[in-house]
């Protein structure tokens, strides 16, 4: 019994210091619990915005790798930085797309976000939705105005990983969009 007791204080210990070894704000924290009226409050009494952990996120960030819009909604609504980017370069437009959350895709969109920024690699957005395979994502960028002939730093098109990995309906959505852009 005491051996179980002293694992469960052991595990509960490395949990603890994993959780704060990224040097997460407690406005990150809350973000991260999905605690809107901790997030509300901890804004309220003057928690930046967009304070930065040891990787160089802001709260937007996890807000938007989880795809909860309310939270972003909130988190905008009090000055964040909607193309922020982390040390990788990568946005939080980019994270929703990687995690192929269409609604805080079109969240972003909607509210200023930059589609053509690209991350470390020189991968925009629409690169990867078309990578991952995100179809209703490309329509959103195509819609913003997303340029679809940016090079990533392998020299690589949307269209051309796209192809690479076989994502059929997104290979002609953007062959379409190239044509249009030819007339």
């Amino acid at each position: 019994m005491k051996l179980s007791r002293y694992k469960i204080i052991v595990v509960i210990l490395a949990l603890t210091l994993l959780y704060g070894c990224d040097g997460n704000t407690p406005l990150m924290k809350a973000v991260m619990d999905s605690n809107v009226e901790e997030t509300k409050a901890l804004l309220s009494s003057g928690a930046e915005v967009d304070g930065r952990n040891n990787y160089n996120w802001t709260a937007l960030m996890h807000a938007a790798r989880q795809g909860n819009t309310t939270l972003a909604g909130i988190l905008l609504d009090n000055g964040a930085d909607i193309n922020a980017q982390d040390e990788n370069g990568l946005t939080p437009l980019i994270r929703a797309t990687i995690k192929g959350h269409d609604d805080m895709v079109a969240l972003l969109i909607k509210r200023g976000a930059d589609v053509n920024i690209t991350d470390g690699s020189d991968s925009s957005a629409m690169h990867w939705a078309a990578n991952r395979g995100h179809d209703v994502i490309v329509r959103l960028l195509l819609d913003a105005g997303a340029d679809i002939s940016t090079r990533n730093v392998q020299m690589v098109t949307p269209l051309e990983m796209a192809t690479s990995k076989g994502h059929g309906n997104i290979i002609l959505m953007l062959r379409k969009a190239e044509q249009n852009q030819r007339k």
